[in-house]
């Protein structure tokens, strides 16, 4: 059993508060994976090495696993040592693995992103790379250029999962394909209607605007935007989401999702509609689009006021703390959002533990609760 050093994670993830108590105060100790971008470069200089210390060596592999690749876009500015923590959670070799680096970010983190996926065949940095601001386009196209190179790179993976650099697993990766297997070629993208649409970030046009420090500013031009292009009607939900790979590949070639998309350069934070609204509007029959709503079940966030946080709350959204693995590890979805590497570094750790030890030593999944979902025999 692969253990952290000085705590017990499985004390920490069964919920026992004196352990978690000693986690919190032994913190700043017991980090002992690379803790910065220039660890992870000189770690990667021999790769052969860095693939046998960090495990990646001896990762089990099922067959049916085997049979059902997946591909990944992750984006990231910061703590590439972070990054390598969820890459090496959610590897395989049969997977591909697209990081596209912000072009804001200092040069040790590309440079650092660079080496790192250098020591692999299936990783790969994105072939294009866009500035982000927070809520700009600029993200939203991010993950489509990495989705292109993706479907130009491999013909074989069955779905597409677009991280940010701080989600982290809550499954393993024969417990995802077999969540995907169940799902049988639908999306899993949220929607919301309703109040919840914000609709002033699309009613008026936004725009970037320049600034002294050669990046920009979002700002809202007053001016309303011309109606959704093809009789689209807006929908929100989230930036991520579990993709098929028809649904990708209408959203590279489709001549609609091309219009929808420049019909969102004037959106602000596109990214939160783009998905939401190509999955659920109907009448485009977008590849894996689903009918009736559903739990979404990508990626879990705690939100304030709403969910509990044992860590601390930024923007709203909880970053996790170790008294928050004993609710994580009982949540559905495939993931969760935010952990923070210099903040806590164990709740990953923990996780990795508990991932590791549930890969090597496999129990029977529970599928029932995916396999009632309302949408898996309803899309079109």
């Amino acid at each position: 059993m692969r253990l952290v050093h000085d705590v017990s994670c499985k004390s920490i993830i069964e919920g026992d508060e004196s352990e978690i108590a000693k986690a919190e105060s032994l913190m700043k100790q017991i980090s002992y994976f690379p803790a910065s971008d220039l660890t992870v470069t000189a770690a990667t200089q021999d790769c052969a090495k860095f693939h046998q210390l960090y495990g990646y060596d001896s990762i089990p592999n099922s067959n049916e696993e085997r049979d059902f690749p997946l591909a990944y876009n992750i984006l990231f500015y910061k703590d590439v040592a972070q990054i390598e923590m969820l890459l090496r959670a959610i590897y395989k070799p049969q997977n591909y693995y697209c990081l596209h680096v912000d072009g804001f970010a200092p040069e040790s983190v590309h440079t650092a992103a660079s080496a790192l996926a250098n020591c692999f065949e299936n990783v790969f940095i994105a072939s294009r790379t866009e500035n982000i601001v927070y809520k700009s386009f600029a993200r939203l196209q991010a993950d489509i250029n990495c989705m292109s190179d993706h479907l130009d790179l491999a013909e074989d993976w069955k779905y597409l999962i677009n991280l940010p650099g701080q989600e982290y697993p809550l499954k393993t990766n024969q417990e995802i394909v077999k969540i995907l297997k169940i799902y049988n070629n639908a999306n899993d993208i949220e929607g919301i209607l309703g109040k919840g649409l914000l609709s002033t970030r699309y009613i008026y046009e936004y725009k970037n605007v320049n600034t002294t420090s050669n990046k920009y500013n979002i700002i809202s031009t007053n001016k309303r935007n011309p109606p959704p292009p093809h009789r689209i009607s807006i929908v929100k939900g989230s930036a991520y989401g579990v993709f098929t790979r028809g649904f990708v590949d209408y959203v590279i070639n489709n001549q609609t999702a091309k219009d929808f998309l420049n019909w969102c350069k004037g959106v602000l934070s596109p990214d939160e509609y783009y998905w939401a609204t190509l999955n659920h509007n109907p009448h485009l029959s977008v590849p894996g689009s689903k009918a009736d709503e559903k739990d979404w079940l990508a990626a879990f966030a705690s939100w304030k006021g709403t969910d509990k946080c044992r860590g601390r709350w930024q923007r709203g959204v909880c970053v996790f703390g170790v008294g928050d693995l004993n609710y994580l590890i009982s949540k559905k979805h495939l993931f969760a959002n935010k952990f923070v590497i210099d903040y806590q570094p164990l709740p990953m750790q923990c996780l990795s533990e508990w991932l590791t030890n549930k890969t090597m030593t496999p129990l029977p999944f529970d599928s029932q609760y995916y396999k009632q979902l309302p949408f898996i025999n309803n899309h079109f």
